[in-house]
């Protein structure tokens, strides 16, 4: 039978991981906008590369629109619309950029039954952990900080 573990953790190193955490967070969140905008003309410079790419390959390989796995043709109901699929590995079509996450997501709070934002309820939690006069902290207190992190 397994037994619980019954340590404790210096409360000053648990602090210190909570403020580099939010440290991380504001530094993430400011950069946010920029990240977001650097995406959005990598993504245009990507759609451009993709139909470059993907007409290239037609024009010098007509035989392709034959082959499904490589290109898709299809008509939407109405037949107003054709769309195409093309196999990024048939025909080595470029990677699409990542979009960054947004750091200040809103989380749902259990405790509070409703949603916050995760660098405020660190800011809460550290605020908490300051005004302790414990020098250590248990495990399971540990393990719900870090669950935040």
């Amino acid at each position: 039978m397994a037994r619980a573990l019954s340590v404790k953790v210096p409360t000053a190193n648990l602090i210190a991981l909570v403020e580099q955490k939010i440290a991380d967070l504001e530094a993430k969140i400011a950069s946010f906008p920029a990240d977001l905008k650097a995406y959005k003309e990598s993504y245009k410079v990507y759609k451009q590369e993709l139909l470059s790419v993907a007409l290239e390959a037609i024009r010098t390989n007509p035989e392709l629109l034959n082959d499904s796995d490589a290109i898709g043709v299809s008509m939407s109901y109405n037949g107003r619309d054709v769309n195409l699929s093309f196999n990024v590995a048939a025909l080595a079509l470029p990677t699409e950029p990542v979009k960054p996450n947004d750091p200040n997501e809103r989380v749902y709070n259990r405790s509070v039954g409703e949603y916050t934002f995760k660098v405020d309820v660190l800011k809460k939690n550290l605020a908490i952990l300051k005004m302790t006069t414990q020098e250590e902290v248990n495990a399971s207190t540990y393990s719900s900080v870090m669950e935040l992190l």
